[in-house]
């Protein structure tokens, strides 16, 4: 098991510095936007070369660089270098989360948090290196400090009571690119019900769906007279159209704000 584990974790480096100055690493890569040297990037952020080389392997690691002697940034890095840039704490804890929530070493060391319910970040510390298969110096006390860090900004640890415990990352709303139906029920209210003789009717009820970009069940309850049954069709048609058009409306201002 434990050479399984240390297999597995070859891949994975520790970062060489803070987080503060990975996340500048991270937008000198985004600035440029193609693959580039450690030279680049220094030129671009003032931060040495070998500092840089400390890290790169880190940022492969998590999907954030990829690349050869020259690196890139990965779509995932260009979002996270953007929001860092434009000081967007939302949407950089947003893909940060995702980072974690796609990587099996972060994923494991969650794991080991919510087993003993909590640690405290010492014991958390030790234990991300011996995961690693790290001895202690002090490259390695810089690597899993910035491990913690980076688990605490994802929002997938949180400091409960002087232990750490797993936290709630905020989820990455879904969109959805196919058009929903918006269903308008009807069906009386009992004391029609019990005034109209034509109970077959009644009990099928009446069901409407719209175009629309929500998916939306309203029922409303219809009172009114046997003679109004005619038109009773055209009337909640039209109930439909008017909330199809407001509601597309409202979605089209959405759009047009964002």
């Amino acid at each position: 098991m434990a050479a399984t584990e240390a297999k597995n974790n070859d891949k994975f480096k520790l970062p060489g510095s803070s987080v503060d100055e990975i996340f500048k690493i991270i937008q000198g890569y985004t600035s440029i936007g193609k693959s580039a040297s450690l030279a680049d990037i220094s030129k671009s952020t003032g931060i040495h070369e070998t500092i840089i080389s400390r890290n790169a392997g880190f940022l492969v690691s998590i999907g954030v660089l990829e690349g050869g002697a020259k690196k890139a940034a990965t779509e995932t890095g260009q979002k996270l270098g953007l929001a860092l840039m434009h000081n967007m704490p939302e949407e950089i804890e947003l893909l940060l989360a995702d980072i974690v929530g796609e990587n099996e070493f972060f994923k494991s060391v969650l794991a080991a948090v919510r087993i003993r319910k909590g640690m405290d970040e010492s014991s958390l510390k030790s234990h991300i290196a011996y995961s690693a298969g790290l001895s202690k110096t002090a490259g390695t006390t810089t690597g899993t400090g910035a491990v913690v860090d980076f688990l605490k900004r994802a929002g997938s640890l949180k400091l409960e009571e002087g232990k750490l415990v797993v936290g709630t990352s905020v989820a990455r709303p879904v969109a959805s690119t196919a058009p929903t139906m918006t269903a308008l029920e009807i069906s009386p209210s009992p004391d029609y019900r019990e005034a109209i003789s034509d109970q077959s009717k009644l009990d099928r009820g009446i069901t409407i769906e719209a175009n629309s970009s929500f998916a939306i069940s309203i029922k409303v309850e219809v009172h009114c007279d046997a003679k109004d049954l005619d038109d009773l069709g055209v009337k909640l048609r039209k109930v439909v159209d008017d909330f199809s058009r407001q509601s597309r409306d409202e979605a089209d201002d959405l759009d047009n704000k964002e």
